[in-house]
């Protein structure tokens, strides 16, 4: 029998006897090191001790940091609240339109990050429809207060996509025979129910935590004099240009971070609650009573219209002159967004280059950690998965530090911007293709190598072809998600290379509302496009965003 160390050499002796499969392993751990170990260690080595004895001194710094700490209790948890609640109704009670609500909650996710604080601003601001408007009321969305509302919006939908599949995952047994043995629906749902959704919920709401610390657009459109660790940063850098207190404020921003990441994926592969059923009962699972069941449907009606409002707000701001103001009909301001600057062209042009950088990225690493057996297996695929615990503002900050001298000479050019946003969304696309691999017969692959093929021919003519719907969801979701993000990009832009949620975020702080929400709208047409194309093309065979 082989030890460890044994099963180690006979790895690499495999290695060496496929040279052309090295390299690429070589290459792509090469790449995972130079854009995801290096920033962040540029990040951690910059500050010097008095850096951070600047950071302990300075009240500004701590109340960020406790801002940041509050905001990610609160929002979470009313995001936790609001996902549990729509998961729930859409999974255990027979509620009616739940395709409607479905759709409607995860429309934050293929949107812009900063819609919903976009949209708060134009509902309930100075000028706001309803406050204003409606109701003749001055009101102030700008602090905390505002900054919740927006963030459990754009967040819950995250918390309801995990905890959703965790009640589809549970087996009805337990629950219909404690039901059947007199136990209330109530105590079925408190002692059942709950705690085997613990590892669900634990996970979404660690997830969660790490979006809301990251979150950067909603805090700069509403923060007001209300500042988080992330929006602190970003002034730093562009107000005061001080890269080592600003390296500063990304470490404190890390460390929560990285321990909810760490945390997340220990739920995820230890505490795992299962129930040993044997073969699928097809049970139906236990349903809420007539009562309950129209009180969640109330309350998934009411989460449907806020957000629909945000969406239709934007929709409505998008083809009016001056909003609050004018309410005139007009194209004017697509003129000016699609054909007096080149934003929204760059967003997509990088957008797309981002999403082929990603899907081969991932498609590749993927079959690599999945299907070969080399030393470092786990680091590879634990450095593929390290970007979702990045904030944004770390990874801009870092690239800025990174490369911005030689030998690796990027700062300015498109491909710094592409990179940032191809390490953004490389988790979700690596995981798509491993989910993909899964359900791949080992066998195929194994005739193939009996035949005589490589590795990299196996690969090329067998398992590319079979993935190819993996590759285009993760092409598609890189590809939407490059077009909205801000936070990691907003460092890296220079003249001729503004991406348009850039543009957006410039122009709503300027007061110009229309035009950033004809942008805002032109973003979210062109997303749900390119989702719609995927579903064209793969039909239901990839999900993304749970659509």
């Amino acid at each position: 029998m082989l030890t460890a160390a044994g099963l180690r050499v006979r790895e690499v002796r495999w290695l060496l006897r496929e040279p052309a499969l090295l390299a690429v392993l070589l290459a792509v751990a090469a790449l995972l090191v130079l854009f995801v170990i290096l920033p962040v260690i540029r990040v951690l080595s910059v500050p010097s001790a008095e850096h951070w004895l600047q950071y302990i001194q300075r009240e500004a710094f701590v109340r960020a940091t406790r801002n940041s700490i509050l905001m990610a209790v609160l929002s979470t948890s009313s995001a936790m609240a609001v996902g549990f609640l729509y998961a729930y109704a859409i999974v255990r009670a027979d509620i009616p339109a739940k395709g409607l609500f479905r759709t409607v909650a995860l429309l934050p996710l293929v949107s812009p990050p900063f819609v919903t604080g976009l949209a708060t601003i134009l509902l309930f601001g100075r000028r706001g429809l309803i406050t204003h408007g409606l109701l003749g009321l001055t009101y102030n969305p700008y602090g905390w207060h505002g900054l919740w509302f927006a963030q459990t919006l754009s967040f819950f939908p995250i918390a309801y996509l995990g905890i959703a599949g965790v009640l589809r995952a549970i087996s009805p047994s337990l629950e219909l025979a404690a039901h059947n043995l007199g136990a209330r629906r109530f105590a079925v749902f408190r002692t059942i129910a709950v705690p085997l959704a613990t590892p669900g919920l634990a996970s979404a709401a660690l997830l969660v935590s790490i979006l809301v610390l990251a979150d950067f657009g909603n805090p700069m459109l509403l923060g007001g004099d209300f500042y988080v660790l992330a929006t602190e940063a970003y002034l730093q850098v562009i107000g005061r240009y001080n890269m080592e207190m600003a390296a500063v404020l990304c470490t404190v921003l890390l460390v929560p971070a990285l321990g909810f990441f760490l945390a997340q994926r220990y739920w995820i592969g230890v505490r795992a609650y299962t129930t040993v059923t044997g073969r699928p009962t097809g049970l139906t699972p236990l349903r809420v009573s007539g009562p309950v069941r129209w009180v969640l449907f109330a309350a998934c009606l009411l989460v449907a219209m806020i957000v629909l409002s945000v969406y239709l707000v934007i929709a409505a701001g998008a083809f009016v002159r001056v909003w609050g103001v004018d309410w005139t009909f007009t194209l004017k301001n697509f003129q000016y967004t699609l054909f007096r600057q080149r934003d929204l062209y760059n967003s997509v042009r990088f957008g797309a280059m981002a999403g082929v950088i990603t899907a081969v990225a991932a498609t590749v690493t993927a079959y690599l950690t999945q299907r070969k057996s080399f030393p470092g297996r786990g680091t590879l695929d634990f450095l593929t998965l390290l970007p979702v615990a990045l904030p944004g503002t770390l990874v801009g900050i870092g690239f800025v530090l990174a490369f911005n001298q030689p030998p690796i000479e990027l700062a300015g050019t498109v491909t710094i911007i592409v990179a940032a946003m191809a390490v953004r969304t490389l988790p979700v696309g690596y995981r798509l293709s491993v989910a993909s691999l899964h359900q791949i017969d080992t066998s195929i692959e194994w005739a193939s190598r009996n035949l005589g093929a490589s590795s990299l021919k196996t690969f090329a003519r067998i398992m590319l072809p079979l993935l190819r719907y993996a590759f285009a969801g993760s092409f598609i979701y890189s590809f939407v998600k490059s077009i909205n993000t801000l936070s990691a990009v907003v460092f890296l832009m220079t003249p001729g290379k503004v991406v348009a949620s850039a543009s957006i975020l410039g122009l709503a702080d300027h007061g110009y509302w229309s035009q950033a929400t004809a942008l805002a709208f032109s973003l979210i047409a062109i997303a749900l496009l390119a989702l719609g194309a995927l579903r064209l093309v793969a039909g239901r065979r990839v999900q993304l965003f749970d659509l």
